[in-house]
């Protein structure tokens, strides 16, 4: 009886720590895209993630609409651009003056 009483405290314990580890980590899918002054260009960008669509719009005028690809430490990779989805395009993150964002209506 003891046995049966220690097994259920140990699954009971192992339950709940399962299902605190589940709720604490939320897919990134679900998670809400947000934007925040604070840091840097390429911290922003780090934050959005791969596949976030995106509109990147350089000190130029010219702007690049698509999805995310990997951030780096001087330059950002926008994939499946806009009207040019075979194309991807590499941006120095000098160049970026603003960035654009779906961060609501998910």
């Amino acid at each position: 009886m003891m046995r049966m009483k220690r097994l259920v405290v140990v699954l009971a314990c192992a339950l709940a720590l399962g299902i605190g580890a589940a709720s604490a980590e939320e897919p990134a899918a679900k998670r809400p895209l947000t934007l925040s002054t604070s840091g840097t260009m390429r911290d922003a960008l780090m934050r959005l993630g791969d596949g976030a669509e995106v509109e990147i719009s350089l000190a130029n005028g010219k702007s690049y609409r698509g999805k995310l690809g990997s951030v780096g430490d001087h330059s950002v990779i926008v994939t499946e651009l806009a009207g040019k989805e075979f194309y991807d395009a590499l941006i120095k993150l000098d160049d970026i003056s603003a960035l654009e964002v779906r961060v609501r209506g998910r």
